[in-house]
């Protein structure tokens, strides 16, 4: 019994730390034909980020992996990524309730008591990562991490954060 609990704690525990990824991709493309691939290019007047390089670094070494090869031109596939902001609104405060009631020979009354209720904004990114095949023009393979990256990571846990959900994305890549 013992033993039973300790690994549905570890299970349980594993599964938690587990990287949330959803994947969709086209059944009918042949992704055996796509041995090279190049990124979507910035517009001319924006900057990488920081965290747009890491994510490209990430997505090399994966498809590094897989045997493909970056190239400049005639790439087989674009390699298109972003980091999508999200917002979630938390709210805190403390509240008592009200109630009245009366029966036949007696009423009774209760009364309430609340503070302001705040509400706190937090915001994060989610990544996204999709393989365009360039003679289709048609997306192929789509990753998304249901982690949040969020502004109050390090740098160096950024990075262990972006390297995390790439590598996790493309665990399953190619899908056939």
């Amino acid at each position: 019994m013992r033993i039973t609990l300790t690994v549905l704690a570890l299970s349980s525990l594993l599964a938690a730390c587990s990287a949330d990824v959803s994947r969709d991709y086209n059944t009918a493309a042949n992704y055996s034909r796509y041995q090279t691939y190049t990124f979507s290019k910035e517009p001319q007047n924006d900057a990488i980020s920081l965290d747009a390089a890491r994510v490209q670094d990430a997505i090399s070494t994966q498809l590094y992996s897989k045997g493909m090869k970056q190239v400049d031109s005639n790439a087989d596939l674009t390699v298109r990524h972003a980091i999508v902001e999200q917002t979630d609104y938390r709210s805190y405060g403390t509240s008592l309730g009200f109630g009245y009631g009366y029966g036949l020979s007696h009423s009774h009354l209760g009364v309430a008591y609340t503070t302001p209720t705040q509400i706190r904004e937090y915001r994060y990114g989610k990544l996204v990562v999709e393989l365009i095949d360039n003679k289709s023009n048609q997306v192929v393979w789509r990753a998304t991490s249901q982690r949040k990256l969020t502004e109050t990571m390090t740098p160096s846990s950024r990075r262990s954060f972006i390297d995390g959900q790439i590598n996790e994305m493309f665990k399953g890549y190619p899908p056939n």
